[in-house]
């Protein structure tokens, strides 16, 4: 398996590709060839374009949750690859937005002036809708290669949390995250494990993997963690908190662990003093064999 990382918020040291807010993971298997998130624009697609990478060769899209730093990039992937379906979870399509005061009324949210959008373009899910596959159980994409839609709430969710909202009935609540997903890849050592964001929180993700399948062994992570705070490299967590949550990840996954996006500078400093150099930061233009 290889995993290129064509959108990560930390440049790389080829001055050819551009970083930006957000992810989009590239994951070519021998069964399939995959693309993990698009990033907050078309920059995903222009790195790739730079390193020879031909979308139109990408089998499946998974969309990890309706935030625009991962679907920004749809409307790029969908004119450049004119055939692969896109698997999503229900409740993408719905608004999103990102407070700087949780708590505010539904009216005061409205207004935007402590608060913006971070949803995905309606046109662009309306105008792909034949090309969209909603995953409402798991799916298999091809051999050894897992959706898993449904994420238990057994461990704390990231206390940054309490400041993204969605819009159900009219009114602005706190975001339950049912729109998010994670995926699955088996692997010669065990299954590497992405995720976007892991708003429903990374180790409840590994708890839904243990629970698809009690045997399979998870070697990697890779994805975002979200620890921290609205415009922010500050932890939303205490320092415990977050070791903690190094400390059991070390003990669930058997290899290395790959982060960066959202899980933040500061909580990334508090996790390599746990974890070691089976801590690895993510950077654009990273290339990864497992």
């Amino acid at each position: 398996m290889k995993i290129t990382v064509l959108s990560e918020n930390t440049a790389g040291p080829d001055s050819r590709l551009k970083a930006e807010f957000g992810l989009s993971l590239l994951i070519e298997t021998g069964g399939a060839t995959l693309l993990f998130d698009t990033g907050a624009s078309d920059r995903f697609a222009l790195n790739a374009d730079a390193l020879g990478v031909d979308l139109a060769k990408v089998d499946w899209l998974v969309l990890s949750h309706g935030h625009y730093d991962h679907g920004g990039g749809l409307r790029a992937f969908f004119e450049r690859n004119r055939h692969a379906k896109a698997v999503m979870k229900p409740g993408v399509e719905r608004p999103h937005v990102g407070t700087l005061v949780p708590g505010l009324p539904t009216l005061l949210h409205k207004t935007h002036l402590l608060t913006r959008d971070i949803g995905l373009d309606p046109q662009v899910l309306s105008d792909n809708a034949h090309r969209i596959v909603w995953a409402h159980e798991p799916l298999d994409l091809a051999e050894g290669i897992r959706v898993l839609p449904s994420i238990p709430r057994v461990h704390p969710l990231p206390k940054g949390n309490r400041f993204l909202l969605a819009l159900e009935e009219g009114r602005f609540v706190p975001d339950a995250f049912s729109h998010e997903l994670l995926l699955v890849v088996d692997g010669a050592p065990g299954a590497v494990v992405f995720s976007g964001c892991a708003h429903s929180g990374i180790l409840n993700m590994l708890e839904a993997v243990a629970r698809d399948a009690p045997t399979r062994a998870v070697h990697a992570v890779v994805g975002g963690f979200h620890q921290t705070l609205p415009k922010s490299e500050k932890m939303s967590g205490t320092s415990a908190e977050v070791r903690d949550l190094a400390l059991t990840l070390g003990e669930r996954v058997t290899g290395d662990i790959y982060t960066g996006h959202c899980t933040g500078t500061e909580a990334f400093g508090v996790m390599r003093g746990v974890l070691g150099e089976r801590l690895r930061a993510l950077h654009t233009g990273m290339q990864i064999d497992q």
